[in-house]
């Protein structure tokens, strides 16, 4: 195998490990996507839940032999829950917008590692397809 082969099988390989180097940013990608939209059905979830109790609470409040303070106490309760679930779904935002930023970086950064790797091959190839063009 001459030089030029062999850094034409280097360039395929640099090649494949930036193809490789795109699939698994897409994945991780794709990952953190659903993650978030897990969450987001999460919290709506939850907060559809509080307000049902909420009205429902609300309306048997309404009946004479309720004990008003503890539907009030209830609602409170809820409120309480509400808010903390809102506190931790934006904590939860922050992380996973965080592990996204730290994924785009780092893919950010192997990418143009690979990219300035596989240039220096290309600029090598192009240097010996030249001298062995001159060499016939």
């Amino acid at each position: 195998m001459d030089k030029i082969d062999e850094i034409q099988a280097k360039i395929r390989n640099q090649e494949e490990e930036l193809w490789d180097l795109e699939d698994n940013y897409k994945a991780a990608k794709k990952e953190i996507e659903e993650t978030y939209w897990k969450l987001e059905d999460n919290k709506r979830h939850l907060t559809r839940l509080y307000e049902e109790f909420e009205e429902a609470t609300y309306h048997f409040s309404r009946q004479d032999y309720v004990d008003k303070e503890e539907c009030r106490k209830f609602i409170n309760l809820l409120d309480a829950y509400a808010s903390e679930t809102d506190r931790e779904y934006r904590r939860q935002c922050a992380k996973i917008e965080e592990k996204d930023e730290k994924l785009t970086n780092q893919y950010r950064k192997d990418r143009r590692q690979l990219e300035d790797e596989l240039e220096k091959s290309y600029q090598l190839r192009r240097k010996l397809d030249e001298e062995e063009g001159g060499n016939k």
